[in-house]
C-alpha cells in the first residue's frame, strides 16, 4: 500500500473581533505595566520606538547637555527615514503628552503625567520639532570626518550642534524613537481617544 500527501491549501479569513479584543488587552497590559511605573515615579531604561510616528507634546522643557545631528532612523513607514538626532543629559518636563494615533483601529493611545517629568540621559530621533527654543552657549560646527563613505554615519558626525542648555516652550516634536535612561512620570496617566 503507497501513502502519497498532496499539498493542500486552506485558505482563511481574519477573525476581527478576537484581534481587536487581543490588541485591546496588549494595550490595556502595557498600560498597567506603564501605571506600576507611575506607582513607583520612576523607570529605568524606558525605549520607544518601532511603532511608527507618534507625537511628543509639552508646555515647556528645561535641559542641560544637549547635542543634536543628523541620521537615519526606522519608521513604521520606511526602513530608513531621516532624522534630528537630539541627546540631553537632563530635562525637566511640565505639561508632557505622549499620543500615538492607529487610524485602522480608529483610536490614539495617550499617555499623561500630571507634574513634573524629570528625565536623565533622554535621546530622540525626530522628524519634525516645533515649538519656541532658547540655548545657552550654542555650538554649532562642520566637522572633518575624511574617508567616512557611509552616508549615515557621515551625516551624524559632519555636522554637530550643542550647548550647556536647552529651553523649548509650547514644544510639539513627531519622533519615531524615544529613549530615557532614567525617567520619572508623577500622576500618569494612560487612556485611550476615539479618533475622529
Amino acid at each position: 500500500m503507497e501513502m502519497a500527501t498532496k499539498p493542500v491549501i486552506i485558505g482563511g479569513r481574519t477573525a476581527k473581533k478576537p484581534l481587536i479584543v487581543a490588541l485591546l488587552g496588549g494595550f490595556l497590559l502595557l498600560g498597567a505595566l506603564l501605571s506600576i511605573f507611575g506607582l513607583t515615579g520612576v523607570a529605568y531604561a524606558l525605549p520607544l520606538g518601532g511603532v511608527g510616528e507618534f507625537t511628543v507634546q509639552f508646555d515647556k522643557l528645561n535641559g542641560s547637555g544637549f547635542k543634536m545631528y543628523g541620521g537615519i532612523a526606522e519608521s513604521g513607514e520606511s526602513k530608513q527615514t531621516p532624522v534630528f538626532v537630539n541627546e540631553i543629559a537632563n530635562a525637566s518636563i511640565q505639561g508632557l503628552k505622549i499620543s500615538k494615533d492607529f487610524d485602522k483601529l480608529g483610536i490614539r493611545v495617550v499617555i499623561e503625567a500630571g507634574g513634573t517629568v524629570t528625565i536623565d540621559g533622554l535621546v530622540q530621533k525626530a522628524t519634525q520639532i516645533n515649538g519656541n527654543i532658547s540655548f545657552g552657549s550654542l555650538t554649532m560646527k562642520e566637522n572633518y570626518v575624511g574617508d567616512v563613505q557611509d552616508p549615515v554615519q557621515k551625516a551624524a558626525q559632519e555636522f554637530t550642534q550643542g550647548a550647556d542648555n536647552i529651553t523649548i516652550d509650547n514644544g510639539n516634536l513627531k519622533t519615531v524613537y524615544l529613549f530615557q535612561q532614567k525617567v520619572a512620570l508623577p500622576g500618569m496617566k494612560v487612556y485611550f481617544e476615539k479618533l475622529n
